[in-house]
């Protein structure tokens, strides 16, 4: 009986492993062709990576992992690697992040693009309605500093984003309540910010730290 508790035991701790990839999103910034923020999407034995600014396939995988390391190998896609030759990942599990980087990878198009990468859990949001008249009062202009501007405009009920010091091309921001956005193509919530009279002062941004960007014009 405690042979079959230990075995019992031993099954539940694999499978309950497996499944802390499966079904989650993961996004990264990776180097192809230059920094490109990219999503990965595990499903139950395989996880395909999407560009997240036109949401294109880049490559599908199969994994495996254990509670420290991912094993990918490729379906189809754009790298060079070939069909039989797994890469071996350790992964090190922060809150709401992974830490990537290369145990064994014979295929140097992949690993030079995982290895050495942080992974942050990927939120799917809904996009709700928002008033044209609210939306109004974030158009304007705001920086981080004055070597880099950003452009906030209003287009049949859309704003945008753009900062040509940022390598922001003009990108819609989806309006997730009242006062906080979603800009897709970089993976980054926002947050509008009012003063006591209702005047728009700044905007959060919600990266790997908070930056405010005060309203200039």
């Amino acid at each position: 009986m405690k042979k079959i508790s230990l075995l019992l035991l031993e099954f539940a701790l694999s499978a309950s492993t497996f499944a802390q990839l499966e079904n989650t999103k993961w996004k990264a910034t990776v180097t192809i062709d230059g920094p490109t923020n990219v999503l990965f999407s595990f499903k139950k034995t395989t996880v395909d990576l999407y560009r997240i600014s036109d949401n294109s396939l880049i490559e599908s995988m199969t994994y495996t992992n254990n509670d420290t390391s991912l094993t990918l190998t490729k379906v189809d896609g754009q790298s060079d690697c070939n069909n039989s030759t797994p890469g071996i990942y350790r992964f090190v599990k922060l809150p709401g992040a992974m830490l990537i980087k290369t145990i064994a990878d014979n295929c140097d198009d992949r690993s030079a693009v995982l290895d050495k990468t942080e992974w942050k859990v990927w939120k799917d949001y809904t996009a709700v309605k928002v008033a044209d008249e609210i939306l109004k009062q974030y158009v304007g202009t705001y920086q981080l500093d004055a070597a880099h501007l950003i452009n906030i405009t209003l287009n049949n009920g859309m704003l945008y984003m753009e900062g040509q010091n940022n390598n922001l091309p003009v990108s819609p921001l989806m309006a997730v309540s009242k006062t906080k956005f979603f800009l897709k193509v970089a993976g980054v919530e926002m947050d509008f910010v009012k003063d006591v009279n209702g005047k728009v002062i700044k905007i959060i941004s919600h990266e790997a730290k908070d930056y405010e960007l005060k309203k200039v014009k």
